[in-house]
């Protein structure tokens, strides 16, 4: 095991001090203090009680008050402290809690804690979790540190685990664990029971049983239930279901995701492309990875990349916003060089300059709407390629039947503000028509520039928001302006 850092004020280089002597009357005290901080909410009180052991090098202490909290509040005191703190505990640690405490970190802080532990402490603790989960971690470490880690392990919890690290993060196969009992098709009930028994599976592993042929390739499913009420004689080829709901491990996680909604699913099974079982995936793999794809598309939508935090430093946030910054500044120029052609006219009628932005601003808003639909619509699978031009065109049709009441209102409006009888009634008009043209507008680009950047192999939810923004600010001055020079 890695020498721990020093903790506390011991100099750097100095041995981590020895922790005091303490009874059991002490730590049983210690354990109670934790949990009745834990059950009233006050979490910063177990964090202070674990900060002070860490201080006086008691990790018996440490241990005990993060035994006495759940798995997510422990995590929770656990991210509080640094990452020496971090790394000190988590190998004092008995290995299956420090599994509990790594499997409930978020994916960025474990992956910097795991890559800050020796592979040595690292491995044992990997034996410990779920498949899955230690290869989501050892697919975030350097490949050195990945086979140094993977080296060290149990030989088949390595197995295991180099199987699912075959699979990339964004497929099925990488959501999946290979922990499940699999039945045979000709075995009897009573077998598949004393199977099931000797396996002693995990109980999120037990929703659905999943049957394979004599080539290990999935043939059918059965519940729990019917087994225990069957005849023990009687095969599971004749208990079971054959019309089983799969995903094949190398399909799109969100394939896999909208499956599991679609149909209500506990369990997914992923098979191979030879139909073979080779993973079963959960229902609270589905849930990180709807967190995962609505966070993508609420950034995407608006330019931010999804890796940014809140506690990121200036420096990190200025390198990942101006990129989309510069973009965006580069499509405005559309909008400049529209307002540039006007220019003479703003000297004559410059009320016109301060009316314009209620079109181009009502326009982005329409935009925005219609592009958050699509977005969604198009990450749960429900635009219908063949009903495009209805959509297209409903969506028109609403802009513009919006477009025409705000128009009204934004026309009174425009009327108190021109100050000039002779103008008034003239740029109302306008105002009418260059809202409801670019409302139209606005929900036309809505539907068009998510469907564009699909088809143009892009993730929808990139910037549509940006460009379809862009696009009406764009017409609604163009609009605007254009129809009070056109217009008679």
């Amino acid at each position: 095991m890695a020498t721990p850092p020093p903790r506390g004020d011991a100099p750097a280089g100095e041995p981590f001090r020895a922790p005091p002597e303490r009874d059991d009357l002490e730590l049983a005290q210690v354990i109670e203090a934790a949990r009745a901080a834990h059950e009233s909410g006050d979490l910063d009180a177990v964090t202070e009680i674990v900060e002070e052991a860490l201080e006086a090098g008691d990790i018996e202490t440490v241990s005990a008050a993060l035994a006495a909290l759940r798995p997510p509040d422990r995590a929770d005191v656990f991210e509080e402290l640094d990452l020496d703190q971090q790394s000190l505990v988590i190998v004092e640690l008995d290995e299956e809690e420090a599994a509990e405490i790594l499997e409930e970190l978020e994916d960025e802080d474990r992956a910097e804690l795991a890559g800050h532990l020796d592979p040595a402490d690292l491995a044992p603790i990997l034996d410990e979790m779920d498949p899955d989960e230690a290869a989501d971690i050892l697919g975030d470490l350097t490949p050195e540190q990945a086979e140094l880690a993977l080296a060290a392990m149990d030989d088949a919890a390595e197995a295991d685990v180099r199987e699912l690290l075959a699979y990339s993060d964004e497929s099925a196969g990488g959501l999946m664990t290979s922990e499940f009992v699999a039945l045979h098709a000709d075995e009897t009930v009573a077998q598949s029971i004393d199977r099931l028994r000797q396996a002693g599976p995990d109980s999120e592993a037990t929703y659905y049983l999943y049957v394979v042929d004599a080539d290990a390739r999935l043939a059918g499913i059965i519940g729990l239930r019917e087994m225990i009420v069957a005849d023990p004689a009687t095969p599971i080829r004749d208990l079971m279901s054959t019309d089983v709901i799969h995903v094949e491990a190398t399909a799109d996680q969100e394939d896999a995701a909208r499956l599991m909604a679609r149909y209500y699913l506990m369990a997914l099974p992923a098979v191979d492309a030879n139909g073979r079982l080779v993973g079963v995936i959960t229902h609270d793999d589905l849930v990180g990875v709807l967190q995962e794809e609505a966070t993508e598309d609420m950034f995407g939508l608006v330019g931010l990349d999804v890796e940014e935090s809140p506690y990121d430093s200036v420096a990190r946030s200025v390198r990942l916003r101006l990129p989309w910054m510069v973009a965006n500044l580069g499509m405005q120029l559309m909008l400049v060089t529209v307002l540039k052609s006007f220019e003479p006219l703003f000297s004559h009628v410059a009320v016109l300059a301060v009316l314009y932005p209620l079109v181009t601003g009502n326009g982005g808003n329409i935009g925005a709407q219609t592009t958050t639909l699509m977005v969604r619509s198009m990450a749960l699978g429900e635009i219908d390629r063949t009903r495009r031009l209805r959509l297209l065109l409903k969506e028109a049709a609403v802009g513009l039947s919006i477009g025409m009441s705000i128009g009204l209102l934004a026309g009174v409006v425009a009327m108190a503000y021109t100050g000039r009888s002779d103008l008034a009634l003239r740029i109302a008009v306008v105002m009418v028509l260059a809202m409801a043209l670019n409302l139209a507008a606005g929900g036309l680009a809505g539907v068009l520039v998510p469907l564009t950047l699909r088809r143009l192999g892009f993730d929808p939810a990139i910037a549509s928001s940006v460009l379809v923004t862009s696009v009406t600010d764009t017409l609604g001055a163009l609009f605007f302006l254009g129809l009070y020079v056109w217009l008679p």
